[in-house]
């Protein structure tokens, strides 16, 4: 089972239009074994991790990617990480270069999980291409190019405790 969630419904109009116009058309994915494991199956949810009157649901694994666009969401994630954790879920965390977030998000959970190592660590990635808000991409962006170029982007991934 899996659940994408987002605190703003277009993200998730968009993820259901591409799960079942785009996603289902075999001839449009590469690489794929399991002609039977499509994006359709994803369900979606309203969530924002800001409001901690809501629990996480409950799942095996929490996966964060491009959340820290401010330092309030590094923080919030930060919680949810151990909340998760505690609930028994792994958490991956992938995060782009120079999100504002990170630095309080990182300070926040070394703050929450004493002596534990919760370092993101580089990894190989590649820029994004054509058009992006600038509240995503702005000026000066290292995450867009004409062409894929390499990028180090950061991952953190943590079991349960």
């Amino acid at each position: 089972r899996v659940i994408a969630t987002d605190y703003e419904e277009i993200p998730l109009r968009l993820l259901e239009y591409a799960a079942s116009e785009v996603n289902n058309q075999g001839d449009l994915i590469a690489n794929v074994d399991d002609a039977g494991a499509r994006l359709s199956h994803i369900e979606t949810s309203l969530f924002d991790i800001c409001d901690h009157d809501i629990p996480l649901p409950k799942c095996d694994i929490v996966i964060a990617a491009d959340i820290m666009y401010e330092p309030k969401t590094g923080i919030a994630m930060a919680q949810r990480t151990v909340e998760a954790l505690n609930a028994g879920s792994r958490v991956i965390i992938g995060c782009s270069p120079g999100r504002p977030g990170r630095p309080k998000f990182q300070e926040a959970l070394e703050k929450l999980l004493p002596g534990r190592d919760t370092k993101f660590i580089e990894v190989a990635g590649k820029t994004c291409m054509g058009p992006r808000n600038d509240l995503i991409c702005g000026k000066g962006s290292t995450s867009v190019s004409s062409t894929p170029k390499s990028l180090s982007v950061k991952l953190l991934d943590l079991r349960p405790i």
